[in-house]
């Protein structure tokens, strides 16, 4: 009669010196969730439970007298060792310990949790045991949560959390460090026109070939980084004459890299990048690490800002002197909107007249912002404008000058007995790509009883044509409303007259150094051309800067509609406006009179 395998487990652990488990406790570890083994000190086995061989398909009858270690990984053997031997000193109670172990059938490598009690002296058990659990999949997903935290979901590429850690490990080296934040200038009207989907690919590619940059410059130890949407940052660590190096090439070559032109999805996509830069040695570091790293992006993201308004498309290394402006700029910022929260005060709007050069009758104004500083003086427009933009207080301008344009559009037309003035009035980038733009419009034309038709919006050619199809769509849907659109300082930009039949314009303001160049022979065929082809496509033209007797004969001869500059009268104040057209109907009725 054959032997139960219990009663043959009894002899081999005599024969191995080890002491046998009581068939009770063998009952008990069947039942249990976890996968359960029975060790001496050593290691050597001498029980295993039902689950365990289950699990790894493995004959626990075996497995008895082998070395339970062998399975766990050599690099982590003798640290499962300690924690084995510490759960087995007098009153220790059990000892946790998390190891990997190979699983023998197919060779993969595990985690494991195990708890180690030492039951040695209990009666029916007599060694110590393991509680054993896989955990593989759960430091999965811990590790995937990690990498998530620490990576962007687009890229892969390790975040903003994972530029600090690296920018303390460097101060806790005793490295220099090295900032570059890179901006994307255009990606939102990427997104705008193409969609999100192409978008996401442009920042993808973008993302490859600064990988490639970073990684072909030497010296300084660079990693790229992706901050948010449109931007990224490398740091680099090391010796300052190191990082000092490789710094301005990693610069150029990135500049150059986003430059060049994108295929994607079909679509050719062109944009340009800002980018700054600045540098830390860790003897003027201050000693909080975070607090130097928060410095160090702040220098770089001052040299960014001091990119994009100097045209974009180039990188600024940080110096004190752009600290000192950016503080400047600030304080004008909240200066400006502080105005703009009290109804305006200090912002004037003047009144530029647009001129009939065949008739040298005044058709309309132009409505031009003035900031008279409290403390400053007189703050040029170029200044208080751009300012505006970068804080997008420009909405709140915007809708300023409009609001007080339409009033002064009523009194002009009252106290004049005209009702066929015009009124111009400027809109930037910002307030085009407004979604409630056409609404904002139409309520103020109502809200002040002007008709859609006397008012003009100028857009600039850079504006318009920097994302063609959006400004396309929104400009037509306001001149939906019955409002005339300009093309402003047309010639400054594309120059070209191509996009013009794509774009609802139903004036071209031709920018004034077209004007100024009537002296040369070129110039004033150039000139001549773009009225004719203007005058083509129906549109008015509105030559600007005109400030002699020449320039004024050179743009009437070329065929120009409309004109403005010094000649006629600068900028007024809404009195001298009236006094204007006040003016000019006198001297009109005087040479009818005459004649």
């Amino acid at each position: 009669m054959r032997r139960a395998p219990f009663l043959r487990l009894g002899e081999t652990l005599r024969a191995l010196g080890l002491p046998a488990v009581s068939p009770s406790y063998e009952a008990l570890a069947r039942e249990a969730s976890d996968e359960v083994l029975v060790t001496d000190p050593s290691g050597r086995v001498s029980f295993t439970s039902p689950t365990f061989s289950r699990r790894w398909d493995l004959d626990r009858w075996a497995l008895v007298g082998s070395d339970a270690f062998d399975w766990v990984v050599p690099e982590d053997r003798d640290a499962a060792r300690a924690r084995l031997l510490a759960a087995c000193v007098m009153g220790a109670g059990p000892v946790d310990s998390e190891h990997r172990f190979v699983v023998r059938a197919t060779g993969e490598v595990r985690w494991c949790r195990v708890r180690f009690s030492d039951a040695r002296h209990v009666r029916g058990v007599g060694g110590v045991v393991w509680n054993a659990r896989d955990i593989t999949e759960d430091k999965r997903n811990v590790e995937a949560l990690r990498h998530l935290a620490a990576h962007d979901p687009l890229t892969g590429l390790p975040n903003r959390r994972e530029l600090f850690d690296g920018f303390r490990a460097a101060l806790h080296a005793g490295d220099d460090t090295a900032l570059l934040v890179l901006s994307l200038d255009g990606l939102k009207a990427v997104n705008d026109r193409h969609g999100h989907a192409v978008g996401d690919e442009v920042v993808c590619r973008i993302a490859e070939r600064l990988t490639d940059v970073v990684g072909n410059v030497g010296g300084g130890g660079g990693r790229l980084h992706r901050l948010d949407g449109d931007e990224f940052a490398v740091l680099l660590r090391g010796a300052e004459p190191e990082v000092h190096r490789a710094l301005p090439v990693l610069a150029d070559r990135a500049v150059d890299a986003v430059r060049e032109p994108l295929s994607v999805l079909g679509r050719t996509v062109a944009i340009t990048a800002s980018v700054g830069t600045a540098v830390l040695s860790v003897a003027d570091a201050p000693a909080d690490a975070d607090e130097a790293g928060r410095q160090l992006f702040q220098q770089a993201g001052v040299a960014v800002t001091a990119a994009k308004s100097g045209g974009r498309d180039r990188w600024i290394p940080f110096s004190r002197s752009l600290l000192d402006s950016a503080h400047d700029r600030a304080e004008l910022a909240a200066d400006l909107r502080r105005a703009l929260d009290a109804d305006g005060e200090g912002l004037r709007v003047l009144y530029q007249p647009l001129v009939d050069l065949e008739r040298s009758a005044t058709v309309g104004f132009e409505a031009l912002v003035r900031w008279d500083h409290p403390t400053r003086g007189s703050v040029p427009p170029s200044v208080f404008v751009a300012i505006a933009e970068e804080s997008d207080t420009i909405i709140a301008l915007g809708a300023f000058v409009l609001d007080t344009a339409l009033a002064a559009a009523v009194d002009l037309q009252r106290s004049s007995g005209r009702d066929d003035l015009e009124i111009s009035v400027n809109l930037s980038g910002h307030q085009l790509r407004r979604p409630g733009i056409v609404d904002d419009v139409a309520q103020a034309l109502r809200r002040h009883g002007v008709e859609p038709s006397r008012l003009c919006l100028e857009v600039t050619e850079s504006v318009a044509v920097a994302d063609l199809s959006a400004a396309g769509n929104t400009l037509q849907q306001l001149r939906s409303l019955g409002v005339l659109i300009a093309l402003d300082d047309f010639g400054t930009g594309y120059s070209s007259l191509s996009y013009l039949r794509r774009l609802p314009v139903d004036i071209l303001k031709i920018d004034k150094s077209f004007v100024d160049d009537h002296a040369d022979a070129v110039g004033a065929a150039v000139l001549s051309g773009i009225v004719t082809l203007s005058s083509a496509l129906g549109l008015v033209t509105v030559a600007e800067g005109i400030e002699t007797d020449q320039s004024h004969a050179v743009v009437r001869g070329a065929g120009c509609t409309w004109g403005q500059g010094y000649l006629f009268a600068r900028p007024l104040a809404l009195a001298d406006a009236r006094q204007h057209l006040a003016v000019e109907a006198q001297n009109s009725r005087d040479r009818s009179t005459t004649a």
